[in-house]
């Protein structure tokens, strides 16, 4: 597979990026980009970014997301990263999968059953899972 990282880390990666962007959807019908890395010791973690300098506005979210993964991956400290994104109204999801020697943007369509008045209660269903290989842009 690639150097210093198996399937099974990045499937692992994968689903607990995307399990958090189901759970979004479901509890709010939406999500902004969802960022995760994993760290050498095999641990994932939701990563949160607070922007204190000025922004640069030729650079888009996922310009800005993607450059402080790189900043994180070029100082050794992760092994690889996922962001998850929102298709918009095409009804789709995507996970921006990385790491050395392994770049894939992943698409998972979905669907959202609605149920309730006073209480929306929202359940999504996932359909079939494609992707492509693409430029590694972090690592």
């Amino acid at each position: 597979m690639t150097a210093g990282i198996t399937q099974d880390a990045l499937d692992r990666l994968f689903t607990a990026a995307l399990e958090a962007a189901v759970a979004r959807m479901e509890k709010d019908g939406h999500f902004f980009p969802l960022v995760f890395e994993m760290r050498a010791n095999g641990m994932i973690h939701n990563v949160a970014m607070l922007e204190t300098a000025p922004v640069d506005g030729s650079a888009d979210v996922l310009g800005r997301l993607t450059a402080m993964l790189r900043t994180r991956a070029d100082e050794g400290t992760i092994v690889a990263s996922a962001i998850v994104l929102q298709g918009g109204d095409d009804q789709r999801m995507s996970v921006r999968l990385r790491a050395q020697n392994y770049a894939k943007n992943i698409f998972v369509p979905f669907e959202i059953e609605r149920k309730g008045f006073v209480k929306r209660r929202r359940r999504v269903s996932l359909g079939d899972i494609s992707g492509d290989t693409v430029p590694n842009d972090v690592f």
